[in-house]
């Protein structure tokens, strides 16, 4: 049952929507969906009965290509670890134009780039009145937080990238990546999106080293718009190139964290040699691809409870518990 709250006309319609009892969203987040310069934005709010009472910076998450927000950081949010300072977070989950569940077709020629997306953000911003946030991006969903610093750094406080590769294709890449997706048949099989994406992205063994996450993500992949889904992967290979001096010019901590196993683990290590290294810190977490989040969620919450502590948050306010 959803119980649905609409705000008056003049506000440009905004709908919030709290879930009650939706088997794929978690009962206690409160669904938003808002206009914007491109189009709509939808996200979802998950605030903590204390985070007033404590002033934790907000934390606003950005999901990986093929997956939204439940699968990709649903893992990492519910595991007993973080238990214990959930009361004192404000979590905003952005989900990517389109990938919501049971969502609308985008047009090809009305989806976003990467940096339209990054702009779509500073409206979730105003819309909440959140000054300032500390980012959390999986993959790609790094690449539009870490843009929109570039574009909004008064906003970024800091910034936690977990398997995100930032800089753009090589020339010989773009075109491989291009003529596969171009030869995908995505409005007639939306079995081709998933295969792709199953192919060229999660491909660090899943099917040995944790067949029922892989399993999960082919049931999430397949209940978002599979044309959605290719959108957001043909923004992503399309992206424009952040040059090296940008991102040394991020004043924002960094945290970077990359699985040992994953195929990208090369070029996110090189990614961390642009960043400046006066703020910024790369964790790799051994026996895990590309997903950290889903994969081995317990290994990070420790490292972003201090990364949160280094910038003055939650010093009195959390106990670790052991996972049962």
């Amino acid at each position: 049952m959803l119980e649905e709250v609409r705000e008056s006309p003049k506000e440009n319609l905004i709908n919030v929507v709290v879930h009650n009892n939706d088997s794929h969203n978690d009962a206690t987040e409160v669904r938003f969906e808002i206009p914007t310069k491109h189009g709509k934005t939808v996200f979802f709010q998950k605030k903590g009965h204390l985070f007033e009472t404590v002033k934790t910076a907000p934390i606003v998450t950005y999901h990986d290509l093929g997956l939204n927000h439940t699968t990709c950081f649903g893992p990492l949010f519910e595991h007993p670890n973080i238990k214990s300072i959930l009361p004192y977070l404000n979590i905003i989950h952005i989900e990517a134009p389109g990938h919501e569940f049971n969502s609308e077709t985008i047009p090809a020629s009305k989806y976003p780039t990467i940096v339209e997306m990054a702009e779509e953000i500073e409206f979730v911003l105003d819309h909440l009145k959140i000054k300032s946030f500390i980012g959390l991006g999986a993959g790609a969903g790094g690449c539009v937080l870490t843009q929109f610093a570039l574009l909004f750094p008064r906003y970024v406080q800091g910034l936690v990238l977990i398997g995100s590769v930032i800089k753009s294709f090589s020339w010989l890449d773009l075109i491989k990546s291009w003529v596969e997706l171009t030869t995908l048949p995505s409005l007639k099989n939306p079995e081709g999106v998933l295969n792709y994406l199953l192919n060229h992205y999660y491909s660090d063994n899943l099917d040995k080293t944790n067949p029922d996450l892989l399993e999960s993500i082919k049931r999430e992949m397949r209940m978002i718009n599979s044309d959605n889904l290719y959108h957001y992967v043909h923004s992503f290979v399309k992206r424009e190139d952040i040059k090296t001096s940008e991102m040394n010019s991020l004043s924002c901590k960094i945290l970077l964290i990359v699985g040992k196993d994953s195929s990208h683990k090369e070029d996110i290590i090189d990614l961390f040699s642009n960043f400046n290294p006066k703020n910024s810190t790369i964790l790799q977490v051994p026996n895990c691809g590309i997903l950290v989040t889903a994969e081995k969620p317990g290994t990070i919450i420790e490292p972003i409870k201090l990364f949160m502590q280094g910038l003055g948050y939650l010093l009195d306010y959390y106990q670790t518990v052991d996972p049962q």
